[in-house]
């Protein structure tokens, strides 16, 4: 990976760090995690028998080629990572909910027409971040599998039970837009998190430490979901504003056949309201 990116021009990856940030951190966060998972990547000469001075002297007379050949035979060769496969899963399973949280964050959809946080990050922070988390639990797992502990199969349903509730709060959230209930997952998350980790530090400290972003970036996610539930109150039927942005949405898009509520539509329906006002009012 090392000789394969010293290849890379130098005016790409300038161009990758001014123009495209994100992919940019992406990319150096990705090789951080290799670097933290520097022992199960393993690049090895091939072995070769050892072949004997006199029996050299006696099958051979062009020493000269044999040296070519023994020179040429040492090419490295690259072991795909066991944690590859997991981290891969995992990342997959996260994107489970991708199709919800964009149909959900979209331009004009409910997401835009809400009050936020001033904590809230910006959209496009949350997916890179989401990748390098995933594939760190990957890295994780594969270590307290390696570790064929006693307690490593307990401890890995806990893990996927941890897991599972991970991937429901996207749909809460984004899909039924339940800020109280994905508020308590978020919560649930950290606490079940938290007394994971201990384990995995008692079968492979590295496995706990690399969980140690996720346990952070979960804090500041239960932290910005509470204040969306703040600035969002349910009513007492259980209907928040992005409730009722979704359903304003759907009804207008509804009332112009399906198509995109745009300004000129809104202009002409509020002529149409002041009109009928002034005709309430006699004026």
């Amino acid at each position: 990976l090392l000789l394969a990116l010293d290849e890379i021009d130098n005016n790409f990856l300038t161009m990758m760090t001014l123009k495209r940030p994100a992919t940019a951190a992406l990319l150096f966060l990705i090789a951080s995690l290799l670097i933290l998972a520097q022992d199960v990547t393993s690049f090895a000469p091939p072995t070769s028998p050892a072949i004997s001075s006199r029996t050299h002297h006696r099958t051979n007379r062009h020493p000269k080629v044999v040296a070519n050949s023994v020179t040429t035979s040492t090419a490295l060769h690259l072991t795909i990572p066991s944690w590859t496969y997991y981290s891969l899963a995992h990342v997959i399973g996260g994107t489970t909910g991708t199709p919800i949280v964009i149909s959900g964050t979209k331009k004009g959809s409910w997401f835009d027409r809400i009050p936020k946080p001033k904590i809230n990050p910006p959209n496009f922070v949350f997916g890179p971040v989401w990748t390098v988390l995933y594939s760190l639990m990957g890295v994780s797992v594969s270590r307290i599998i390696k570790a064929a502990s006693p307690q490593s199969s307990s401890v890995l349903k806990l893990w996927y039970g941890h897991y599972a509730l991970n991937l429901i709060w996207a749909p809460i959230f984004f899909g039924l837009k339940r800020f109280r209930l994905g508020c308590t997952i978020s919560s649930l998350l950290v606490l079940t998190l938290a007394g994971i980790l201990p384990l995995y530090h008692a079968i492979d400290p590295l496995a706990a430490y690399l969980q140690i972003p996720y346990l952070l970036w979960l804090c500041f996610a239960t932290v910005l979901n509470y204040q969306f539930c703040v600035l969002n109150p349910a009513n007492g039927i259980g209907v928040n504003e992005a409730m009722r942005q979704a359903e304003l949405i759907k009804k207008e898009k509804e009332r112009s056949g399906g198509e995109e509520y745009t300004d000129d539509m809104f202009q002409s329906d509020l002529k149409e309201l002041q009109r009928a006002a002034r005709e309430y009012a006699g004026l």
